[in-house]
């Protein structure tokens, strides 16, 4: 009599973790959902209309003299680990400068956000304008103010150029920003391809 009603606990307690895995993985694929879609409205609530904002500054690659490169630092921009720790980018940074370098296997089209509305808009932009403002109450000379060039081959990205980038603060802002944009920008690639 004890064994069944041992076996009878134990297949009751195995329904009520079955049930409840069920439950969980439900409501795992519930929030990532919800995740999903705060990232869609987010994308819509920080998209500005064109007419509104002022253009990045683009150029089409042009030979232009090179950095030595025996003065620059190379560091990589990987995604994260639990993404697989994919190399998505290089960073070379120089004492006043810093060169972000797209992975040559992965080809970023500039037009796919989150990287104008946020990496342009909300960083690079937002640091100039910080600048600017030093500038004007003289904390800054003008020529020491960050400007920036997206350098670009049609809407592929090949490079942002940084300058009057000398703090490691600011360094550390801008790949952690350039990690965070180029992961957005390939889950929607990804979601494009299908």
């Amino acid at each position: 009599m004890e064994l069944e009603d041992a076996a009878k606990s134990l297949a009751e307690l195995k329904k009520y973790l079955e049930d409840k895995v069920a439950a969980l993985s439900a409501e795992v694929e519930n929030l990532k959902a919800l995740i999903k879609l705060v990232d869609d409205a987010l994308a819509k609530v920080s998209f500005k209309p064109a007419s509104t904002i002022e253009a990045p500054r683009e150029v089409a690659q042009a030979p232009q003299p090179m950095p030595i490169r025996g003065l620059e630092t190379e560091t990589l921009i990987t995604s994260s680990p639990r993404t697989g720790g994919k190399l998505l980018g290089k960073m070379y940074i120089a004492e006043k400068y810093v060169r972000i370098v797209p992975s040559p296997e992965i080809e970023y089209n500039i037009n796919i956000p989150p990287f104008r509305q946020f990496f342009i808009e909300k960083v690079l932009e937002e640091m100039r304008r910080k600048d600017r403002e030093a500038v004007e109450r003289g904390e800054l000379r003008e020529e020491d103010a960050l400007d920036y060039e997206v350098k670009t081959k049609g809407d592929i990205l090949t490079e942002i150029f940084v300058k009057n980038v000398s703090d490691d603060r600011r360094r550390r802002e801008l790949k952690n920003a350039a990690r965070w944009t180029f992961e957005r920008m390939l889950e929607k690639m990804a979601l494009r391809s299908f």
